[in-house]
């Protein structure tokens, strides 16, 4: 029985991946959302699942040294710099465009909120800690070496880098579910409804694999995503809790149109780049 498992483990490496990603994080989210759900930090070693299956994965399939080169790619930080500025400001630019925007439609700029009320005075001394914070606590560093620098390149074997990333933001949004079953839990992934949170998931899925596949580096979605986190969580600059949707709106729109730019300047494969590297 174990022997039967554990090749189709190795032989099936894509379903394999999105079973062992379901099965082992719902197990833990699931029982703890209807027994205690008022305990949320409980659920992140949940999210560490992604990155737990992926090298389960590579264990069986390459050993301990393909775990090792595969880890490598997490610290793979030498890079262009401009996808330094994209990962880092782009969500924020994005963000802000779309609070202009619905300023203009008579909605009021929401407030920077900070965590334990906070002044907003130390928001620039405080930015680098919430920063890492959000690397380490939660999705990033947790999610981002199974989605983007495992399953990612398995997928693009079969099909091109957009397809892949499409499939792979769908199932990643529904991966989430449990936090909106259990209302408690509905902070975690910005107390809004899952059909907004599925559209921006999908459309960061493409962003991240436009970046990794450009990179080679795991980093660069896990920096990406932690910018995400701080800017949209953290700080909650679209203002959902001020109860109007309209940023939310103009951030969804302005995100597809950045995804719809990529597919044109770099292809299907979201691999060809007009943009000289900066290496720094």
């Amino acid at each position: 029985m174990y022997s039967s498992v554990t090749n189709w483990l190795k032989d099936n490496p894509i379903p394999a991946f999105f079973v062992l990603t379901f099965l082992i994080a719902w197990s833990i989210w699931l029982p703890l959302g209807i027994l205690a759900p008022e305990n949320i930090l409980l659920t992140l070693p949940g999210a560490w699942v992604p990155t737990l299956s992926a090298l389960i994965l590579i264990g069986l399939s390459e050993g301990q040294a393909g775990a090792k080169r595969f880890l490598k790619k997490v610290l793979h930080w030498r890079v262009g710099l401009q996808w330094y500025l994209v990962v880092l400001f782009g969500v924020a630019a994005v963000a802000y465009l779309a609070i202009c925007m619905g300023m203009l439609f008579g909605v009021h700029a929401p407030e920077i909120s900070l965590p334990n009320g906070l002044p907003s005075k130390v928001l620039i001394g405080y930015l680098p800690v919430f920063f890492l914070i959000n690397i380490f606590v939660g999705g990033p560093l947790a999610e981002d070496i199974g989605w983007r620098g495992y399953i990612l390149p398995k997928m693009r074997e079969r099909m091109s880098t957009l397809s892949a990333s499409l499939i792979i933001g769908a199932i990643w949004a529904i991966w989430h579910l449990p936090y909106f079953i259990f209302p408690e839990w509905n902070s975690a992934v910005g107390n809004i409804s899952f059909l907004w949170f599925a559209l921006l998931t999908i459309s960061w899925s493409v962003l991240f694999a436009w970046v990794y596949v450009n990179t080679e580096s795991i980093l660069m979605p896990v920096l990406f995503h932690a910018a995400i986190n701080t800017t949209l969580g953290t700080l909650g600059v679209l203002g959902q809790a001020n109860g109007s949707l309209v940023p939310l709106v103009m951030n969804t729109v302005f995100t597809w149109i950045a995804v719809g730019v990529v597919i044109k300047l770099f292809g299907k494969d979201l691999l060809h780049s007009k943009v000289e590297t900066v290496s720094i």
